[in-house]
């Protein structure tokens, strides 16, 4: 639990360790790791339940009250905030892993062998979360949610609808022709971005171990049917995002991840950060960019006199800091963005 002493918030291995019991614990904190190890936003993502079933209702607030000043046997004129309501879908995402029955019994840790089998079903449930996180599109597939990257492709949208506020997207001046890339600026927490789960369900991420079942392998199941038994294994993962507060989310787009010319500029970078709420400096941020991106970055990290970047070591492997903020490498995010939207 010590993720939750350090920044506050639960994230999914921390749920996991909350909702299983001892008996159960193994196959959820096995998933859990598996999850860490793959995909950076989905380790670090808080976890809240949702306050309705499948769906989350929120308010944003788009602008302050203006109190005014008086003095003494004169009075002021009331004012109001305003608050703009909006709801977020959680996603059913899930996978079946079938394996045959007779394989297993000879295996000399049978369990061991199944765990390994599933593995990759897990990773896939994995790839598909974490991408509906930065790419999801209830356009394109009506049962996601909007990720990150459909709801911050225009650079001239300010967050929260709050027209003092600069914008959250900034261009490197890739162009049409050119392969693009983001850097993602996150700062996580509650009331600021998280995942929501199902609340009457066990953190969103079920893995239900269906037993012995006979399974028709035939290619033709109606009319010419083949059987054997086997073991199913049923996963599913219930999930949505939040972004409460849009100035939490910053995004660096249209970088080159070839060439010479507009590639990443750590000067936008530090724009970026300075406009998060907390400056870079609250528990909870993190930088996120592609493998192409993270090598101009690190290769920029390397010479000693560049003061923004220093080495550290987090979840047992050495990373990057730019400015004290951790830098992660998501496999995710795409090298073939277009380019944003005015």
């Amino acid at each position: 639990m010590g993720t939750v002493a350090v920044l506050g918030y639960y994230t999914l291995m921390d749920v996991v360790n909350s909702y299983t019991s001892l008996d159960a614990q193994a196959q959820y904190i096995w998933a859990a790791n598996v999850l860490a190890r793959k995909c950076p936003m989905i380790r670090d993502l808080p976890m809240v339940p949702s306050n309705m079933i499948m769906s989350n209702i929120g308010s944003r607030r788009t602008y302050l009250s203006t109190p005014g000043t008086r003095r003494f046997n004169e009075g002021v004129a009331p004012s109001a905030s305003h608050k703009t309501p909006f709801t977020d879908p959680v996603a059913m995402v899930e996978d079946y892993s079938e394996c045959d029955y007779a394989l297993w019994k000879i295996q000399n840790d049978p369990n061991q062998w199944r765990q390994d089998e599933d593995q990759a079903k897990v990773e896939g449930l994995t790839q598909k979360m974490e991408d509906l996180i930065i790419y999801g599109s209830i356009a394109t597939d009506p049962a996601a949610f909007d990720g990150f990257a459909t709801r911050f492709k225009s650079k001239t949208r300010r967050p929260n609808g709050d027209s003092s506020t600069p914008y959250n997207v900034l261009s490197q001046g890739g162009d049409a022709g050119a392969h693009h890339a983001s850097v993602w600026v996150v700062e996580w927490g509650k009331n600021k971005v998280f995942g929501i789960f199902p609340k009457n369900l066990p953190g969103g991420l079920l893995i239900e171990d269906l037993g012995k079942v006979t399974i028709n392998t035939s290619a033709s199941p109606a009319t010419a049917p083949t059987y054997m038994e086997g073991l199913r294994t049923h996963f599913a993962w219930y999930m949505g995002i939040v972004v409460h507060d849009e100035r939490c989310i910053q995004r660096l787009g249209d970088i080159e991840v070839t060439g010479t010319t507009n590639i990443f500029d750590e000067d936008n970078l530090i724009k970026l950060i300075n406009q998060l709420p907390g400056g870079g400096g609250a528990a909870g941020t993190a930088i996120y960019c592609t493998l192409g991106v993270k090598t101009q970055l690190d290769i920029r990290a390397k010479d000693k006199t560049n003061v923004n970047y220093t080495p550290d070591e987090v979840w047992g492997g050495n990373i990057t800091r730019f400015r004290g903020i951790p830098v992660y490498m998501a496999e995710m995010l795409d090298e073939t963005e277009s380019v944003l939207e005015t």
